[in-house]
């Protein structure tokens, strides 16, 4: 089988990025801006500190980019997660997923949050927290899981 890799991208924290992203652009013009027409201490910082905010900028889109599911030939590795975050596709026996789309105003972020819950063979359950996400991508995952470990 091939590699695949599909990102877990929610809305909120993508357009959440995307703002901080343009005001990070706009401040950097800005700033070059008040530079080119005066040079002087409170121009030059204001550069310094508005580089720092752009190296910030890049490292939290990369970091929102770079969280998904990747598939490989034997199994499959959750990008998201610091530790045991691989899971080979013969130890998985089930999978469930879970996403709460009831309607409240009195659950919080976290209670809606995605959850991928995978049986393994040895017994073992593990539950995994995807975050904000669509059902749509919870079921292409789930389905891409399913494929691989041939439910």
């Amino acid at each position: 089988m091939n590699r695949k890799m599909i990102r877990i991208l929610s809305p909120l924290s993508v357009m959440m990025v995307a703002v901080f992203d343009i005001a990070a652009i706009a401040l950097g013009a800005f700033s070059v801006k008040k530079l080119l027409e005066q040079v002087d201490f409170y121009t030059v910082s204001f550069l310094v500190i508005e580089l720092i905010v752009l190296v910030v900028a890049v490292l939290t889109t990369r970091e929102l980019l770079k969280n998904g599911v990747r598939f490989d030939d034997t199994a499959l590795e959750f990008t998201g997660l610091d530790e045991n975050n691989r899971f080979a596709y013969e130890a998985i026996e089930k999978i469930d997923t879970h996403k709460d789309t009831k309607v409240s105003l009195k659950k919080n972020f976290v209670e809606r949050y995605s959850s991928i819950i995978l049986y393994t063979k040895d017994g073992t359950v593990t539950t995994v927290e995807l975050g904000l996400t669509t059902k749509r991508k919870l079921k292409k995952i789930e389905n891409e899981i399913k494929k691989r470990t041939d439910f």
